[in-house]
């Protein structure tokens, strides 16, 4: 019991469900007073998982189904920070809902438990269960905006291909069931090691592999992103391109680095597979973008790409591979959710996503200009912000794995990238604003969330050192 009362993802449910019947008894509660008080919330549990290695201690609890480790925490610090921004940013866009706004603050906290426990997850039950929640979740928080055609529609969309992906995830867990007689990581990767390999294995590692494609919109399972993204509330959006994304990689990371899918014997299908699907990725979720003039839509579309980076460095099955993909999380966690953060505040004011309407911005609000410009030149791999460390990482495991193919890919994609990424600075600072210069106003705690993303970018793209110390702690964690 006492194990269970210390878990991040109990605390976080506990404070959400005091929120929840908080909200019941005092339903004028002001948005804005609820989303702070999330907030507090989820900082308390962010500082609580810097001494869950010693509270716990590091191991497998709950009869194998849950692990405390560098991983495990790396992405729960990851997915509260991802939280923290996403209740700010939703407490700028919360005054543009017609009905139920609470909820639309409280139902994160819901989707960041099942992340959180989905970091943890080392058996393919807590998995499904965990990934599940924060599906679930998202089904609701992408239509929310009901009144509004494009949000139904992304509501729809993500429905019906987070249930096909869901199909293809249960059908290749039951396959490896089959074959392994369990559904532990541990267990199953001691039966690859001592039975030889037939294809109903490698049958079932792909549909899981297709399951959670779907979930980080990697090509061809990358359909329903661009239009979620357009239609949906813009911090769903940013938590859909950054916390959900994530949830997909870090259990890819534990199956492929850390557990079954790293058997010498299955490790070169996964890895070409991998491959396979980065290079693709890459090549069309970058020329996608280059037509995008919804900015929503664009950054739908280059975050495919940027899921294709991170699936080259995972298919390099190498120590530089996982500091890579964890250096890249942590460049796109920043630059993305402010660049996500800037375009809540700014199309609230401007009425529109569109390009033409962030014309003129470094007149009408140099601040938004500059934090914008900042995260898209980050995101474009431009020294010596933290974006360059990331593509940077990326291209030396693919380099160092001797996958120059992909290597070749990755330069071009990123010069495509710059292209399109600098365009947007181009409207902002050099073309008028089509409805005069009228100033767009930024709150003054928004104002303290763009300074400290900003700095982020810039002091961790020139000074790596904790951002090294931190991914050190989680490469321990496997045995190379």
């Amino acid at each position: 019991m006492k194990q269970f009362l210390l878990m991040p993802e109990f605390q976080l449910l506990v404070w959400a469900l005091v929120l929840f019947v908080f909200d019941a008894y005092r339903p004028q509660t002001k948005p804005r007073t609820l989303a702070w008080l999330g907030i507090l919330g989820a900082a308390l549990v962010l500082g609580a998982t810097f001494v869950e290695p010693l509270t716990m201690g590091v191991g497998q609890y709950f009869h194998g189904l849950y692990s405390v480790d560098g991983l495990s925490i790396f992405f729960k610090q990851f997915f509260l920070v991802t939280l923290i921004v996403v209740l700010w940013m939703s407490a700028e866009f919360v005054e543009v809902l017609p009905l139920a706004r609470n909820e639309f603050l409280l139902l994160p906290m819901l989707t960041t438990v099942g992340m959180l426990l989905l970091a943890s997850a080392v058996d393919f039950t807590t998995m499904f269960v965990a990934l599940e929640l924060v599906t679930i979740s998202f089904y609701v928080l992408v239509a929310y905006q009901r009144n509004r055609s494009a949000s139904l529609e992304a509501g729809v969309k993500y429905l019906i291909i987070g249930a096909l992906s869901t199909g293809f995830l249960v059908y290749g867990i039951a396959f490896l069931y089959g074959n392994a007689g369990s559904t532990s990581f541990a267990t199953i990767l001691e039966t690859l090691s001592t039975n030889p390999l037939n294809l109903s294995i490698l049958f079932a590692m792909a549909l899981i592999l297709v399951g959670l494609c779907f979930k980080i919109s990697a090509v061809p399972f990358h359909i329903w992103a661009p239009d979620v993204y357009q239609g949906a509330p813009t911090p769903v959006t940013a938590f859909l391109a950054v916390g959900s994304k994530a949830a997909g990689f870090v259990v890819l990371l534990r199956l492929v680095f850390f557990s079954c899918f790293g058997n010498p014997v299955v490790a070169p299908y996964v890895s070409s597979l991998l491959a396979v699907l980065a290079g693709v990725t890459v090549i069309l979720g970058t020329f996608a973008a280059l037509p995008q003039r919804n900015l929503k839509r664009l950054l739908g579309y280059s975050s495919i790409g940027h899921a294709g980076f991170i699936l080259m460095a995972l298919s390099c099955l190498s120590p530089r591979g996982v500091n890579a993909v964890l250096i890249y999380l942590i460049s796109y966690l920043l630059a993305g959710l402010l660049a996500f953060f800037l375009i809540t505040v700014v199309s609230k004011q401007v009425e529109g996503e569109e390009l033409v309407n962030f014309s003129g911005l470094s007149k009408r609000s140099p601040l938004a200009a500059f934090g914008l410009t900042v995260a898209f030149v980050s995101m474009a791999g431009i020294p010596p912000l933290l974006g360059f460390a990331g593509k940077l990482g990326v291209l030396a495991a693919a380099w160092e794995a001797q996958r120059y193919v992909l290597v070749g890919i990755g330069v071009i994609a990123a010069a495509v990238g710059l292209y399109y990424y600098l365009s947007i600075v181009r409207y902002m600072y050099w073309n008028e604003a089509a409805d005069g210069t009228a100033a767009v106003k930024l709150s003054c705690s928004a104002k303290w969330l763009v300074w400290l993303l900003v700095a982020g970018v810039i002091v961790f793209g020139i000074y790596q050192m904790p951002i090294a110390t931190v991914v050190d702690q989680v490469l321990l964690g496997r045995n190379w």
